[in-house]
């Protein structure tokens, strides 16, 4: 499971200095990808893209429905549309698909935060494959 403790210093960190965003990010073994409201990558760290086998730059810009099965795209579009309305989110454990196709589990936890980038709503999410 994802270390909930850490990714709670991560959160603060980051509401803490906003503008330092991309280092902070940078600077953990956690997966992290920030989501804007069109649910694109506008950031990813390289522990995440590792994860899913991607490079960052194959991810930035596209949607983070591409690492994520067929079966649930509509359900997780749906529920990050939700998240950026509610602003909260349970942790939790998803299935998702690494760029070979390969599908692995991943523990998950959640942040908000209008004062990234381009001061607009964002989705911070922490990932770590489970083994």
């Amino acid at each position: 499971m994802i270390d909930l403790t850490e990714t709670k210093h991560l959160r603060e960190a980051i509401y803490a200095n906003p503008d330092e965003i991309l280092s902070i990010i940078e600077n953990t073994e956690i997966g992290i990808c920030i989501t804007n409201q069109e649910a694109n990558f506008v950031a990813v760290n390289q522990a995440y893209a590792r994860t899913y086998g991607y490079t960052k730059e194959e991810l930035i810009g596209n949607s983070f429905l591409i690492v994520v099965p067929n079966t649930t795209k509509e359900q997780l579009k749906f529920l990050h549309d939700k998240f950026l309305k509610e602003k909260r989110e349970l942790a939790r454990i998803w299935t998702v698909v690494r760029k070979t196709g390969e599908e692995i589990d991943i523990s998950v936890d959640t942040g908000y935060s209008e004062d990234i980038f381009d001061k607009t709503p964002h989705k911070i999410t922490f990932v770590q494959k489970l083994y």
